[in-house]
């Protein structure tokens, strides 16, 4: 009895030594209030399984993403306020609710579909063996996708009210569903810039696509419950005479239609320039700042215009503060900005689509529709300070 009980004192004692929590409270610091603004802690230990957050409202439901090394949460910020912020090793018991969806389908000779969460190849292959042509990603307000092709560029899904859909509609809604409420593809981005996507720029002759490579990958790398992500990444492309890579993040939010866009290049890219923005579209007008270009115009979402009546959609770009502006040369398709990396290999900027069938926006005139997804990206493009206090 004696040798039993000292094992169970053993046994729970090694039990207690392997359990981790650390406790911790952070500041955010906005400028003005942020609805839903995303906060990311970037100093995760290594060990920890689990995150918790509590506001001086409650819990709050937070993200634990291992592979980046971050946790993130959305919060209503009013100039500052502090969060508890608890580190576990033991994993959460229940998943909460997500709010956004990350996806992508592998076409499989049987005509079925199969779920990945990466994807590569050596060939400009992979466009006709994805359902949906590439990843997608979505939050309750909007969804996108990121052709996997030499021109990897944005296309975006509205929403008409307020749900994850796509893994019902999967991208192509039927007629059913769009009797329900469900929204679908809004736009044809053809061999314009669409929406955000960072491409290449050659002074001489105008936007540079993805041609000449050794590897591409398309990646899921995060599916919720506050954010998803997807990336894309080309590595031995051989552009400017110079053999670099680039990795393009993508990230949506739970509570908001915008997008985080993350560059980071690789090997020789100084001297190199890049170039993003928003297409025209038929009776484009646009808004034009220093660091921000938003549009809004129609055009058929599909080639059936019988079944596909004109959208109206606008769409914004911001680049923050940091971000070097070469030029500011639109091309015929597109409204554009000619950027260049920082010393690190950074390209970072947020971009956003609104809708005009959107139920939440019904009462805005087409100017309010403009003016609104511009400043949805101008707050976007702001700084959100997080310290650690304790």
């Amino acid at each position: 009895m004696k040798r039993i009980s000292l094992l169970l004192l053993a046994l729970g004692a090694a039990s207690l030594v392997q359990a981790k929590s650390l406790r911790t409270t952070y500041r955010v610091t906005v400028d003005g209030y942020r609805a839903a603004c995303p906060v990311v802690i970037s100093d995760v230990p290594a060990w920890a399984e689990r995150v918790e957050v509590r506001s001086d409202e409650g819990p709050v439901t937070a993200q634990l993403d291992k592979a980046l090394g971050e946790a993130a949460f959305v919060a209503d910020i009013l100039r500052s306020r502090d969060f508890e912020v608890i580190f576990s090793d033991r994993p959460a018991a229940d998943a909460p609710v997500s709010r956004v969806n990350a996806q992508m389908w592998w076409k499989n000779p049987d005509g079925t579909l199969s779920e990945r969460d990466t994807l590569a190849s050596t060939k400009d292959d992979m466009y006709r063996k994805l359902h949906h042509h590439g990843p997608a990603i979505e939050s309750e307000l909007a969804a996108y996708r990121v052709y996997f092709d030499k021109k990897q560029t944005i296309d975006t899904y509205g929403k008409k009210r307020p749900q994850l859909e796509l893994r019902r509609s999967m991208w192509y809604s039927t007629d059913e569903q769009l009797a329900a409420g469900f929204g679908h593809d809004n736009l044809r981005v053809f061999g314009s810039i669409g929406v955000g996507v960072l491409k290449g720029w050659d002074p001489a002759s105008g936007m540079t696509h993805i041609t000449d490579f050794e590897r591409r990958e398309a990646r899921i790398v995060a599916r919720g419950p506050v954010r998803a992500i997807m990336e894309m990444r080309v590595e031995g492309w051989n552009y400017g005479g110079r053999r670099i890579a680039m990795t393009s993040r993508y990230i949506l939010y739970a509570g908001h239609s915008d997008v985080q866009v993350e560059n980071r290049l690789e090997g020789d890219f100084e001297g190199l320039l890049f170039t993003t923005g928003v297409m025209k579209m038929r009776g484009t007008r646009v808004l034009r700042g220093d660091r921000t270009v938003a549009q809004i115009g129609c055009d058929h979402p599909e080639n059936d215009y019988a079944k596909w009546p004109e959208e109206t959609v606008a769409l914004a770009v911001a680049l923050p503060e940091g971000v070097r502006i070469v030029s500011k040369e639109d091309d015929k398709a597109s409204y554009l900005f000619q950027v260049a990396p920082d010393a690190q290999g950074r390209i970072d900027y947020v971009f956003d689509m609104w809708w005009r069938k959107s139920g939440w926006l019904a009462d805005r005139s087409d100017d309010e529709l403009l003016s609104g997804v511009l400043e949805s990206v101008r707050e976007a493009a702001r700084p959100v300070r997080v310290e650690r206090l304790k």
